[in-house]
């Protein structure tokens, strides 16, 4: 299973929302942890002071005024209450030990003292005002298992006095205490979102120019003198637009440099061939004359053929729109008028966008091929969303599957013989092909239906307009 995506566009968009997310994560959770651990402390520290401060003053003040005292301190925030007897401390309370070590440090004498941890819900009724529990995850990761869901909870502390009575203390969680790490949560989803969709404009401006490159080699594979690429951008892309130009340059200068040597030397050969025709003329022996003139006729017409491949694809012609079918039964009027069997099978096809001139080349090369070697021609079509197929197919003797790659290299043929009865240079498959792969498609040989004869598939892909 694959678990990149395969564009560098959305791999460059992982990479980065990933990073950014775990430095979050990471960042957030120090924060937290840190923060918590500070409130935490403050907290204990204020409650600590705030006990001892009481402690300490109803220990100077005479027993009767001890209620009025505690009046003063008692609110629903921090409850004060004077006992005979120490409360009873829930089953489920937890006593932190550092908090009782530090109240213990900090009051008088050597009474004793109780601190826990308590669910808050029994003095709810006490006048306590609605405050938030922290989470449950919390309160087990600090102060041990206990039954956190859905209670309050909040400080008791219980402190012996000198002459024996006992001040209790009561200070519920604050909410604020741990609300702010929602809102941290929340600012860090906003700032996750926020960067990913910067990252997005990001790496699109950055890779845009990749793909404009990708879509200019295409072209240029169609058509050598497509538009140069724009050499703006950042520097990198400059430079790359740059080369990619300057490779155009050279190679449409070697394409028009190699046509018009072989115009010129294609041009110079007819000179002598023309005076060699001449001379046959001259010859008294009819047999001897009519072997130079066929001997002659070969020689030119490899002359044009070899002139006509290295030429390749540079007709000049602008794609335009192409009536597949009537183009096919162009060719098959052609060929039935010069006595070959050719059929075609009937279909509705859309206008393809190519050049008329080479693909009727190329499709004529490929049924005077196959009425040749194969004595027929069957030409069907296949059309999908995204690419146009046509399949030319015969009833003779094929070619073995190791061969096939062979016969498209020039001057190679299906058979061994290069006799004037079949005719041909060994030019028209390699010619078809080139054809074929300007138009961005491809052709390929292979076996017949229940392996008979021999199939030249030719696929043109589809370009959405």
């Amino acid at each position: 299973m694959r678990l990149l995506p395969r564009s560098l566009f959305w791999r460059l968009i992982l990479v980065l929302v990933l990073g950014l997310i775990l430095a979050q994560v990471i960042g957030s959770a120090i924060l937290l942890r840190d923060r918590g651990d500070v409130l935490q402390r403050n907290l204990g520290m204020h409650l600590i002071n705030r006990i001892t401060a009481v402690v300490r003053l109803i220990e100077e003040v005479k027993t009767e005024q001890r209620g009025d005292i505690l009046k003063i301190f008692d609110s629903p925030e921090f409850r004060v209450s004077l006992s005979q007897q120490p409360r009873s401390i829930d089953e489920h309370a937890i006593s932190p030990r550092p908090l009782t070590a530090m109240l213990r440090r900090s009051l008088p004498g050597d009474g004793d003292i109780l601190v826990s941890i308590i669910p808050m819900a029994p003095y709810k009724e006490h006048h306590m005002p609605e405050w938030r529990p922290p989470p449950r995850r919390y309160m087990r990761e600090r102060f041990g298992p206990g039954p956190w869901r859905g209670h309050h909870v909040g400080f008791q502390a219980q402190v012996q006095l000198s002459d024996g009575q006992w001040l209790i203390f009561h200070q519920p969680v604050p909410g604020d205490l741990y609300s702010w790490r929602h809102k941290v949560l929340a600012y860090l989803a906003i700032l996750v979102l926020s960067i990913a969709l910067l990252s997005y404009i990001a790496v699109r401006f950055v890779t845009r120019p990749l793909g404009l490159l990708a879509n200019a080699a295409d072209d240029l594979g169609r058509n050598i003198h497509s538009p140069p690429l724009d050499e703006t951008g950042p520097a990198e892309v400059g430079r790359a637009a740059r080369a990619f130009n300057n490779m155009q340059r050279r190679l449409r200068r070697y394409i028009e440099d190699r046509g018009e040597v072989l115009a010129a030397v294609s041009h110079d050969l007819k000179t002598p061939i023309t005076r060699l025709r001449l001379r046959t003329e001259m010859l008294e022996q009819e047999n001897v004359r009519e072997k130079f003139n066929q001997d002659l006729d070969e020689m030119e017409q490899m002359v044009h053929a070899t002139l006509d491949f290295m030429r390749g694809t540079e007709s000049g012609e602008a794609q335009v729109p192409v009536d597949i079918v009537a183009l096919l039964e162009a060719i098959q009027e052609d060929m039935q008028g010069l006595g070959y069997r050719v059929e075609l099978k009937p279909a509705d096809l859309d206008p393809y966008q190519g050049r008329p001139l080479l693909l009727k080349r190329c499709l004529t090369n490929l049924i005077e091929n196959a009425v040749r070697y194969g004595s027929e021609a069957r030409v069907s079509l296949n059309q999908t969303q995204d690419q146009l197929q046509i399949i030319i197919a015969d009833s003779g003797p094929g070619i073995p599957e190791g061969e096939r790659e062979r016969v498209f290299r020039p001057f190679i043929r299906g058979e061994d013989s290069r006799s004037r009865e079949t005719g041909g240079t060994g030019l028209g498959l390699s010619i078809a092909r080139n054809i074929a792969r300007a138009h961005g498609g491809e052709l390929v040989l292979r076996s017949g239906t229940d392996g008979v004869g021999l199939e030249a598939v030719v696929s043109l892909p589809i370009v959405s307009s």
